[in-house]
């Protein structure tokens, strides 16, 4: 079978995986099981989830880099799947990436994280960028200018 560079995301379960060695550990065990050749993992980011899964609000995120047969990739997620360490897993096959562009992706940080509903502690969200409205007329005065107008006609 042949050979391809593949990305894979895992998100690290706090629960079981406290600190950032253990979920390393983890992930080239999984690596390791699918025989395949990491050329780099790091630790992305520790961020709040958009959902919880499985009961968590929180989660690891581990990036890596590796060479594997095809024919490992399936067993390598169900792996994932079946680890209480891992919450998920995405795993992509990439094309060109020589070790240059594995280094400089891997030395990217990850992007700046918003967090969700964030709204200033007001309950509702402010739109700075425009005036404020105006203010309505009163329904007493746009029914006298209805009544006027049908009074015309």
């Amino acid at each position: 079978m042949m050979t391809h560079t593949y990305e894979a995301m895992f998100l690290l379960n706090p629960a079981v995986v406290p600190d950032w060695p253990a979920g390393e550990a983890e992930i080239r065990r999984l690596l390791e099981r699918a025989q395949a050749k990491v050329h780099g993992l790091k630790r992305w980011d520790d961020r709040k989830l958009a959902y919880e899964i499985g009961g968590h609000k929180r989660g690891t995120y581990g990036l890596v880099y590796f060479d594997a047969d095809g024919d490992k990739i399936g067993p390598l997620e169900r792996d994932a799947q079946l680890s209480e360490a891992i919450l998920r897993v995405l795993v992509l096959r990439v094309e060109g990436m020589t070790p240059e562009k594995i280094e400089q992706a891997l030395a990217t940080a990850a992007p700046p994280r918003t967090e969700r509903g964030d709204r200033h502690g007001e309950g509702h969200g402010h739109r700075f960028d425009r005036p404020p409205r105006e203010e309505a007329a009163p329904v007493e005065a746009a029914h006298a200018v209805e009544t006027a107008a049908a009074v015309e006609d």
